[in-house]
Formats: C-alpha cells, sequence, structure tokens
C-alpha cells in the first residue's frame, strides 16, 4: 500500500522550495510557551499539526520544541505549532485549553487551519488522541499518537500500588518519608525538589530519595549491595513487573515525587485522594497482599482524574496511527488495549516496534517517518496501512539512504494486556469506560492543500 513512498519523497526534496518558515514564539495569557512554524506558501485553510511534548517536570521558561518530524512536515506543506502548557508535570488538566489558547494565536497571526493533525509521544500521544475527541477544534482527519499514554487515569494505579508496596517490603529498612495526613503516601509539594526537571534522570532522583538507596541498593555497585537489598529489590521489581533498573528508578518517581503533585498540586486534584487498593488482589506478592495500606478513592476525585485524563474514543471518523515499543516499562505496550478496545479496526492502525532493550519511545528515525507518512496518506485517502506496509516503507526509507534504521515494525507482534501488568481495580474490571464525550464536529475538507519536500526527520522520538 505504501510502495513508492520513497520515490515520491525524492521527488518532493528536489521541488522544495528554499525559503525559510515564518516563525512566532512567546507567552500565552495562560502563561503557556507555544512555538509556531508556518511554510512559504501556507495560506488560510491548509493543514497545521499540532505537536505535543512528553511528561515534563518543570514548566518550559522558553519556546517548545517543534517535535522530531517538523522539517518534515513544513516541507510537506504543514504548518506546525506546539504548546509547553500552563501546567507542569501530568498537564491533561489543562492540555486542551492549552492548545485551544494556541490555535486563537495562530488564527488571529496565520489564518485559521482547515484541518488540524495532532501528533505527540508518552503523555503527548494521550493528549494528542484527547484533542481528536474535544468539541470545537479544527477538524481531524488523522492523529499520529507514538507509545500514548492511552490507559489515562488507570496509568497511576501502578505508581499507587508501587508506592505502597515499597512501604510493605522496605518497613524498617529505608521508610520513605511520609506527607500530611489522611494522605501520608503523597509527599507534600515542599517535599519535591525544586530542580527535578528529569524524573528519568537517576542521578537525580536517588539522591532525592535516600532511603530508596538504603532499602535497595540501587545506585551502589552491585558488589556493595548486601543480600537483604538484593532481595528487597527483586521482589518490588517483579511485583511492578519491571526488569530494568534504570526504567525502576524511573517509575519510582512516579511513584513518589510526580504522584505527591498529581494529589497535592492545587491546578491538579488539590489534596483529594483518586485512588482505590481496597479489593485489589496482590496476591502474586503474599506479603503486600496482607499489609498493604488499603485506601479508598473520594468518587469526585477519581471522576476528575478520569475526565481530564481518559481517551474515550468519540473521534468520529479520524483516522489514528498508533506505534509502541515493545518492551517500554514506562508507557507499557498494553495500553495499546485502550485504542484496540474503542476505536474500530478501520480507523485504527496499531503496530508494534520489536526491540531487543528496553526503552521508552525509542523508535528509529526510519520508523517514525514510516508511520508519520503512512498516515499523512491514509487520511487524505489511501487505504488502510498494514503493519507489514509499515515495514516494508520503513525499509525503503532505510535504503534511499532517507532515515536511518533499522525497521521492526513486526505484524505477529503480541503484547501483554494492561490488566495483567496493572492490577484491575475492583469496580473497573478491564478497561474502565467513561460517559463519551459529544462526537466532533463533521470532517470539512480543507479550501486548499499544498504539497511539499523532504524526509530528515531527527534520530529521537
Amino acid at each position: 500500500m505504501l510502495r513508492g513512498i520513497v520515490v515520491v519523497l525524492s521527488l518532493l526534496v528536489m521541488a522544495a522550495a528554499s525559503a525559510a518558515p515564518r516563525e512566532s514564539s512567546g507567552v500565552a495569557p495562560s502563561g503557556a510557551w507555544y512555538s509556531i512554524a508556518v511554510p512559504e506558501g501556507w495560506q488560510a485553510g491548509d493543514a497545521l499539526v499540532l505537536y505535543q511534548h512528553g511528561f515534563n517536570f518543570e514548566l518550559p521558561d522558553s519556546a517548545p520544541g517543534l517535535g522530531p518530524l517538523a522539517k518534515v512536515m513544513l516541507d510537506e506543506g504543514y504548518a506546525v505549532a506546539a504548546t509547553g502548557y500552563s501546567q507542569r508535570g501530568w498537564a491533561l488538566f489543562t492540555a486542551i485549553r492549552d492548545n485551544r489558547e494556541l490555535l486563537g494565536i495562530f488564527d488571529a497571526e496565520f489564518g485559521a487551519p482547515g484541518e488540524i493533525v495532532p501528533f505527540g509521544g508518552s503523555m503527548g500521544g494521550l493528549i494528542a488522541l484527547r484533542l481528536a475527541e474535544a468539541r470545537g477544534l479544527p477538524p481531524v482527519k488523522g492523529v499520529y499518537a507514538l507509545c500514548p499514554a492511552a490507559a489515562g487515569a488507570r496509568l497511576w494505579d501502578a505508581a499507587i500500588d508501587l508506592r505502597l508496596a515499597y512501604d510493605v517490603v522496605c518497613r524498617d529498612a529505608g521508610e520513605l518519608p511520609t506527607g500530611a495526613e489522611p494522605l501520608p503516601w503523597a509527599f507534600d509539594l515542599d517535599m519535591i525538589p525544586v530542580d527535578l526537571d528529569d524524573v528519568s534522570d537517576a542521578r537525580k532522583v536517588l539522591p532525592a530519595l535516600l532511603p530508596v538507596i538504603q532499602c535497595t541498593g540501587l545506585g551502589l555497585p552491585a558488589g556493595v549491595r548486601n543480600g537483604a537489598m538484593k532481595r528487597r529489590l527483586a521482589q518490588l521489581m517483579a511485583f511492578a513487573g519491571i526488569s530494568d533498573e534504570d526504567f525502576f528508578i524511573t517509575n519510582l518517581a512516579y511513584a513518589t515525587f510526580v504522584l505527591g503533585d498529581l494529589v497535592r498540586a492545587p491546578d491538579k486534584l488539590a489534596g483529594r485522594n483518586p485512588f482505590t487498593t481496597a479489593g485489589v488482589d496482590y496476591a502474586s506478592n503474599a506479603a503486600v497482599e496482607s499489609d498493604i495500606a488499603r485506601i479508598g478513592a473520594d468518587p469526585e476525585a477519581a471522576i476528575a482524574l478520569g475526565l481530564s485524563s481518559d481517551f474515550r474514543g468519540a473521534i468520529g471518523t479520524a483516522k489514528v496511527l498508533s506505534i509502541h515499543t515493545s518492551r517500554d516499562q514506562l508507557v507499557i505496550p498494553g495500553n495499546q488495549d485502550f485504542l484496540r478496545a474503542r476505536l474500530d479496526s478501520a480507523q485504527l492502525t496499531s503496530a508494534i516496534v520489536t526491540e531487543d532493550a528496553p526503552s521508552h519511545c525509542g523508535f528509529t528515525a526510519a520508523e517514525g517517518l514510516a508511520g508519520w507518512e503512512a498516515l499523512r496518506a491514509w487520511k487524505d485517502g489511501a487505504a488502510q496501512p498494514a503493519v507489514a506496509d509499515l515495514q516494508q516503507a520503513c525499509g525503503e526509507l532505510v535504503a534511499g539512504g532517507d532515515a536511518e534504521g533499522p525497521c521492526r515494525f513486526d505484524p505477529e507482534a503480541e503484547i501483554e494486556p494492561f490488566d495483567a501488568v496493572v492490577r484491575p481495580r475492583p469496580t473497573a474490571s478491564g478497561i474502565p469506560v467513561l460517559p463519551a464525550p459529544l462526537p466532533p464536529p463533521a470532517l470539512k475538507p480543507p479550501a486548499h492543500r499544498r504539497g511539499g519536500s523532504a524526509p530528515g526527520a531527527a534520530s529521537a522520538y
């Protein structure tokens, strides 16, 4: 279905305009930084890509980037814009509003787009999906979601489970500090380091979590860790379904610092508990099953988290192309379950990239570009791409020297179900369903569409 994509791209390279795009950046009234780039010849009614960045634990102090495919998209005639969000961390509470604000700025400076294409990875992949079901935006014909956090609020069940399991396993051996009652497991905001901008950086996380080193030996050379440390670390990693220590440290950062911010921050849940462990089956670990704190959610908090965070699939006829790395231990591949359950198979291509070592969104340049070009063709009328088509197109890009591989799309890949990794809650057996929002407005074709050129995606997604 995608045969000849490299030939088309090569022709576009030769036809590309040399003029630099018009650029705009600044701070929106909400306080969110934004960036805009518009290619030569773009007119009102043309298409706009809304790029959604992933999780960031500090608010930006400069304009955000436009994503790893910005040059390709601009050369193909798309304008590209991004908001840095007005909220740090889990920005789902304001992300739709922030994008509406960005669209207002874009309209005032360049004219209204005829179509928006939401694109993002990780948390940004979820926001891209949520934009497709938001009311009152320009039409969405396609969404490109890389390793999306599509489980929404259910992602945080893994965090609360790890946080409370730590208390059981590390009792009297490296206990974490407690926050204010009645939610002692949630760090107070003043317990979160002000310079913890990257929660995936063990060099920043572990010094701020010294009890974790005492309990598990994480951060210490293997030869220095005693037997008790090794046993406790193995127990916690097995409980969380994590095999990679770096991923485990990152997940601990989410279960402590980020969880505290989610629960305590006044612009998020403002001290309300959305989590339930009462009635959850932890029988895989007898000690945890026996001793874990059993807590019950504040219903209003649980609803607030779900309404802001959950993708419900009401996207009209929009097409979704989503790719996931097979061994992601932060946003696990089981997040694809939520897309596959809520979207008709005729409007979703969900693909797994099989990797040898765990990564989060560790796609090669060729894989990311192949997915984008497949979505672009599909949303504009081509046949739906299969996973095998993505692999073929990726190989052609590599063979033509247009992007670096390897290409690892696996049509036979199977993923472990989300609920096999993140224990279901008693009120949400399987995938929880919230009331669907109203469908988005009917699609209207853009008034004008322009061609363009040039692959050359960055290698990091």
